[in-house]
């Protein structure tokens, strides 16, 4: 799956304003987290961390960095579903997948944390592992994927997206962290 050929949402820039929530630092520790369980690419971040804010969600950014600074992030501020458009703050384009963190914000209200990541063992240990898995294989970044999770997902706080990924959701950081965490280490045992 070429991520090159996905028609990605419009990105609306509001402003350069870098985020700046007292949970960052806190957040910038599981974006280490996963980056040392090689969880997360920082070369292709393309499904991204968030957690939910007063007015939307901080969410990682396209890159990231070996040093995460505040500027590793983006606030996104809201999404327009007709003309699928993003409007954000911060220098960097966010995470390919926001468009599936934003509609899921909007569905689970318990949610605050997303933590997505690409896990080999997760995902070819699904079945074994006995996880919920979504049916099709989409384009990453498209709204249809976005639904498809979301149809999926449900009360689920730990889904497979099918060839792509996992969404391990939380109502805190450290919920959804350690249970991404958790799963990893059952399915790398699996090997």
């Amino acid at each position: 799956m070429d991520l090159k050929e996905v028609t990605k949402s419009k990105i609306n820039f509001v402003s350069e304003e870098i985020p700046d929530d007292k949970r960052i630092e806190d957040f910038k520790k599981w974006c280490n987290d996963f980056l040392k369980n090689k969880l997360i690419n920082p070369e292709d971040n393309s499904l991204g961390l968030s957690f939910r804010i007063d007015d939307g969600f901080v969410i990682t950014g396209n890159k990231l960095k070996e040093s995460l600074s505040n500027d590793c992030f983006v606030n996104v501020l809201n999404y327009d579903v007709y003309n699928n458009s993003l409007f954000v703050e911060g220098i960097l384009e966010p995470s390919l997948e926001a468009v599936m963190h934003y509609l899921i914000y909007n569905t689970r209200f318990e949610v605050n944390a997303i933590f997505c990541g690409k896990d080999n063992p997760i995902i070819k240990y699904a079945k074994e592992l006995k996880l919920i898995e979504t049916t099709e294989e989409i384009p990453p970044g498209t709204v249809e994927l976005a639904n498809e999770v979301l149809d999926v997902l449900k009360n689920n706080n730990f889904i497979v997206i099918k060839n792509y990924g996992f969404l391990s959701l939380g109502k805190t950081m450290k919920e959804a962290g350690e249970l991404a965490i958790k799963i990893h280490k059952k399915a790398s045992s699996l090997k």
